[in-house]
This record gives C-alpha cells, structure tokens and sequence, in this order.
C-alpha cells in the first residue's frame, strides 16, 4: 500500500493534499516528453553600433540585410571575400548568434539509457539541480582580430551528438516568504509558475518552472572548456548577454510555453508550494551518502491548500512516499488529508441531514369540563444537527441530533402526561479501502394517564453500509455499496381495551407509527456521495491502489500518464 504512513492531519503539516513523485519517474517522463517536444528554436543575433556598443537584431531581420542568407548556413572558417556572405556581415558589424532547440541530443536516442538526468532533486529544494539538454545548438561568431591588418576569422560551430550540458542550480520554493527566487518574480511570471490548473502537477509545468531564468542560478556547461573557442563564445553571448537579461526578467530560457486546461478535479489548489524530501533510511534520516538508487527515491512534493486556506510552510516529511518496492510499480502518491476528504463528504452528506432530524409537537387537550382529555403528537422534518470531526482515530464524522416535546394537563401534570422525543445519529469510518456509514433513527413516546404510563421507543432503527472503493484510471472514486439488512427494534407499547378506551395510547402509538418519517426519509446515503470524488492530477496521472492510510488519509499510486499526448 501506498503511503500506509501518511499523516497530513499532524499539526507540523496540515496541507489539504500532497504530490509526489520520485526523481527516477520524473527523469523518465521527462525524457520522454522532451524527446517528443515540439518547441521552437530559439535564434538570438547581435551586432556592433556606430559607438562599439553590441545591438541584438532580429534573425529575420539580418537575414533581410543579406539579402536571404543564412549566417548559420556559412561554413567554419569561410573567408572574406569581395561580394560574400561573410563580407557582408563584416561590413555590418555582425557580432555573434547562437540557435538552440531544446531536445535530446542525437548522440544519446540509440541508447536512452546513459541521457544524463534532467532533475537532480537532492536534498534541498532551493538547489535543485537541472541539467538543460538542447537536441541543436549552433553558435557563430565574426573574430574581427587584433588589427586592421589581421583578416576576420569566421566561426560556426555546432554542439557534439551528445550535446552541451547546461547544468543551473534552480530555487522551486514557490513562496514569495523569504529570499526566494519566486519572490522576485514579476507577479505575472509569479503566476505562470505556480500553475493551479489541471496541468500543476505534470512535467510539462516542471519543465516551464525548471527553465525560468529568474528561478536559476547562471549556469555552468559541462562537456566543454570554457578556455576554448565554443567555451568564451557561450560564457559571453549565452551566459552575459543573454541568460543574464532575461534572469533579470525572470523569463523562460528557451520560450518554452504551456498550454492550461481546465480542472476536473473536486480539490482544487488555492495555493501551491514545491518540497524536495530525499529518500529516508530505517531511522527516519535521510542517507548521508545516497547512492544513486536511494537519491533516485527521493521526492518532489507539491503541498497544497484548498478553498482559499492559508499554505503551512514546507516542512520534510518523517516518511517515505515511495518505498523501493513501490518504485517498481508506480511513480508516486496522492494522498488527501483526512480531514480535507471528511469535509467534502460532509458537505455531500448534509443536504439529507435535516429530513431525518425530526421536530415533534405533543399536546394534551382537555375538554368536557375537564373529564375528556385528548392526546395529540406530530413531527416534521428540518431540524438541524452539526457533524463533528474527532481529531484522530478511525472515525471520521459522527453528528446527533435530539428534539423533544413535551405536555402535562392537570395541577403539576396530575391528569396526564405525554413526551415525544426523536434522535438521530451518524457515524463515519474510514479504513482500508472502506468508508462505513451507520445511521440510527429512534423515536421515543411515553404517555401517562393519570397513573397509568405506557413508554418505549416507537422507532428504533440502524441502517449500515459499506462503500468500498476503488478508482479509475483518471482519478474518479469507483463505489461499490454494501448494505446490511436494517436492524429494527422498534417497539409497539399497548393496553388492554380497558385501559386503551380512557388513556387513547394505541392509537397514539398508531399515529406515530404512520407519520411518514419512519419509511420515506430513513435510507441508505446514495452511492454518488462518494463517487462523485475526482483526485487531483486527473489528467497527469493514471491512478490505482486507493486505500487509507494507517491515519485515515484518502491515498491512491499514480503513474505518469504519456505526456505526449496531453
């Protein structure tokens, strides 16, 4: 089971509900994803003005000025000459470009398995460290030398199969509380990064948070000197005169963009926030040297409030979310604060609440010169009851509700007495894959007539069920109900005819029994109260293994779903 240790209720957490994946799931699906990207290429070109200040043109623009030739199409090293393309862009003051289109190098398709990883999570989730792979990356550059003399040297040069490696140290605290990147962050990049849509939790959003500039440290390339040609040519225009601009601006790196879509799910996020937890050893520690299986465990969590409720701080976790076992089967966890869920099911529950909370009405009414007494009762429905949700334990919900009327005829009720009195009670489990519903309907009449008393209780009745659950592959709560046959003990008190004809108690009994409360409005809770539920993440993640945690929050495994086709 998934989670079996989840508990969102502890007062160190107290997020609505939690995301989780492991750093392998992420890697994979991102891969993945990026393999079948289709991102436009990202061209940036600068040239020299009249005072020796470098200019960025546009690509369509210089290729306009060369009257429709492609800079990037001129081999390394080509010459000078009267009337060339090179010439041309001596002539005005071409600087450099570079063109780049975010992918897997060619290099690595024939053997996926040594890609580096994209994500490296860690241990702290304002470092985490992100990889860039780019499946081109073409640079030139005009070399004007040291002297008019010295002929200009022509570079074009293209990164190797296995491509350059743009490794940046990226902060996903998305809190504006603190020195976070996100805080620095024009409000309107603030919001595409912490995206609350039905797209939150997908490596699609990753990839976008993961390749904003403001969110990144300047980043280092492996798999190349930075002494040599290509290495001064990316620390000067890539690095300074481009990431550097648009980290100020806290912009996407490659103009990477996402599409929203609308949200299916019942929970909704209000607020958002990312938490790296590495994977924990027996004890509960994190491992001090992981290896790469064990730093492979490690989690991206997103913690999430709903209806506008303030997000706790991010704290770690003093559990796993993925066992290495579970590893093998799925990529993370969903799991729904106990309470959280308890408050949805409240909220379905309620509305047939008030048509089995019973106001009674009894009268006695005295006549002929005091020797008839006539005994009346009723009772109508709308009364109202509160659910209480116990703090921990298995039991989840309970509410009762009590009313009572009550009448007397004669000096201090010496001539009769008459008392209705109906109560109602629900109680709420949660265990194993089982919600448990047990209702009980009681209805208790005691009438006296001068000394003779009949009592007992009218209506006694339990009604309990069993929604056992499950779920589909898009995150919709699957419902099956099992109801034990209803448990009756309701009483039927009488008197002999003798008696009967001056206290009138059968046919007060009578007329209890056939108010209408007692059949119509006493039955099982529809299985829609439960099964209208959707998980969160619906359309990121096939979901299977819904059960409760040990502590009663709402769980189910997810997989990534082929980010391809979302």
């Amino acid at each position: 089971m998934p989670a079996i240790d989840s508990k969102l209720t502890d007062a160190k957490y107290g997020y609505d509900f939690v995301v989780a994946t492991t750093q392998s799931s992420i890697n994979s699906t991102m891969l993945t994803y990026i393999n079948g990207l289709k991102t436009a290429t990202v061209t940036k070109c600068w040239y020299s003005d009249d005072e020796g200040n470098s200019k960025m043109i546009d690509y369509n623009e210089l290729v306009k000025q060369l009257g429709g030739a492609d800079p990037f199409a001129v081999p390394n090293g080509t010459k000078k000459t009267a009337g060339s393309t090179v010439e041309k862009l001596y002539n005005m003051a071409f600087l450099a470009a570079f063109r780049i289109t975010l992918g897997i190098p060619p290099g690595y398709l024939s053997d996926p398995a040594s890609v580096p990883d994209v994500v490296v999570l860690g241990d702290n989730t304002s470092s985490v460290t992100y990889n860039m792979l780019c499946s081109k990356f073409q640079i030139i550059e005009m070399n004007y030398g040291a002297g008019p003399r010295v002929p200009p040297k022509w570079i074009n040069l293209s990164q190797p199969s296995t491509g350059w490696v743009f490794q940046s140290k990226v902060d996903l605290r998305l809190t504006p509380v603190g020195n976070t990147g996100y805080s620095k962050l024009p409000p309107n990049v603030q919001q595409q990064v912490k995206n609350l849509g039905a797209d939150a939790f997908g490596v699609q959003q990753l990839l976008f948070d993961l390749n904003n500039a403001g969110l990144q440290t300047v980043p280092t390339i492996s798999g190349l000197d930075s002494s040599s040609t290509a290495g001064q040519f990316l620390t000067t225009w890539f690095v300074n005169s481009y990431f550097k601009v648009i980290q100020a601006a806290g912009q996407p790196v490659l103009n990477y963009t996402i599409v929203k879509h609308d949200n299916p799910a019942t929970l909704v996020p209000t607020d958002l926030n990312m938490e790296v937890c590495p994977f924990l050893d027996p004890n509960g520690r994190p491992y001090a040297s992981p290896t790469k299986a064990q730093a492979d465990l490690a989690s991206l969590n997103y913690l999430c409030s709903v209806f506008g409720k303030p997000l706790p701080v991010a704290v770690p976790f003093g559990w796993n979310w993925v066992s290495a076992q579970d590893a093998k089967q799925f990529d993370g966890v969903v799991s729904i604060n106990r309470n959280t869920f308890a408050s949805y099911l409240q909220n379905q529950l309620s509305p047939s609440v008030p048509s089995n909370c019973l106001i009674p009405t009894a009268r006695i009414t005295m006549t002929n010169a005091g020797f008839t007494k006539e005994y009346t009762v009723g009772a109508s429905s709308g009364g109202t009851a509160t659910f209480v949700t116990p703090s921990s334990g298995a039991t989840v919900l309970t509410l009762h509700y009590e009313n009572t009327a009550h009448d007397i005829a004669g000096l201090n009720g010496s001539e009769g007495e008459i008392t209705l009195k109906p109560t109602y009670d629900i109680l709420v489990t949660f265990q194993n894959d089982n919600i448990v519903i047990i209702q009980h309907l009681n209805v208790y009449l005691s009438v006296r007539n001068l000394q003779t008393t009949v009592s007992g209780n009218i209506v006694d009745k339990l009604l309990k069920d069993t929604y056992k659950l499950g779920v589909d592959g898009s995150g919709k709560l699957a419902v099956n109900r099992q109801s034990d046959p209803l448990v009756d003990k309701s009483e039927n008190p009488s008197t002999n005819d003798f008696v009967n004809l001056f206290t009138q108690v059968n046919q007060i009994v009578a007329m209890v029994k056939s108010l209408n409360f007692a059949s119509t409005t006493f039955q099982s809770f529809p299985i829609a109260v439960v099964q209208n539920f959707v998980f969160p993440g619906g359309r990121t993640f096939a979901f299977k293994n819904m059960a409760f945690s040990n502590n009663q929050d709402l769980t189910a495994a997810i997989t990534y779903a082929d980010p391809t086709t979302k």
